[in-house]
């Protein structure tokens, strides 16, 4: 049975008010008013503050390390490392023997020794990109830098008839294997280097702090120390 708009249903009449199509776009516009508001950053804009101009050594856009010189500096970090440890002996001191016809003998050298050493094999590096910088080898940690080891020979060894002995200064190494962490990126915007080089080709670079890339390995040094090499 069809009910018309406006008929009389049990002695009462209904009646039916339109919607003003005003009321109804300014109910709509409210509704939207209330929706969380999302805005969407494009991926690899960066904000100008976050931006500096650096200067390859070739004038390229390719990627840069950090380092002394830039506001950021590169980390390395170390993923691996072997298990066992090997020996430098960076000094041999003078050897004694223990005479044959005593029952035992005991020997102390009794003087200190500084001993300065340096190695310039056991570093490896691999990088994915090229030009990042020639100061790689500055911030990885490696045994090839230059040091120094100081021991005092104070303390006495037992020794039996016809052995020798010499005191020796002992460095540890450990092979180990790395990554380097943060890096720079090139916006493809060019800059200006300095007021004093206004004919430099230079790029707006944004630094990337926690982007892990390349590879490294070498043997660092775990302990040094004095002792003394007894043999028969």
């Amino acid at each position: 049975m069809k009910i018309n708009r406006g008929a009389r249903l049990g002695g009462g009449s209904v009646a039916v008010r339109k919607k003003s199509p005003i009321r109804s776009k300014w109910a709509s516009l409210l509704t939207l008013g209330l929706a969380p508001l999302v805005v969407m950053a494009a991926p690899g804009v960066a904000a100008a503050s976050s931006t500096v101009c650096l200067q390859n050594s070739d004038s390229s856009q390719t990627d840069i390390a950090g380092n002394s010189s830039t506001p950021n500096q590169t980390r390395s970090v170390g993923v691996q490392q072997a298990n066992k440890t090997w020996q430098d002996w960076v000094w041999r001191g003078p050897t004694y023997q223990c005479p044959w016809n005593v029952p035992s003998c005991s020997y102390a050298w009794q003087k200190s020794k500084t001993t300065s050493w340096k190695w310039s094999v056991g570093l490896s590096i691999k990088v994915p990109i090229p030009k990042v910088g020639n100061l790689l080898d500055e911030i990885t940690p490696s045994y090839d830098r230059s040091g120094s080891t100081s021991t005092s020979y104070t303390f006495t060894i037992n020794m039996k008839p016809g052995q020798y002995a010499q005191p020796i200064q002992v460095v540890e190494r450990r092979w180990t294997q790395g990554t380097y962490v943060g890096i720079y990126h090139s916006t493809g915007k060019s800059c200006l280097p300095s007021p004093t080089r206004p004919n430099g080709k230079a790029w707006q670079y944004t630094w990337s702090p926690n982007e892990r890339w390349g590879s490294w390995t070498t043997n660092l040094k775990t302990l040094d120390y004095g002792t003394y090499h007894v043999w028969s």
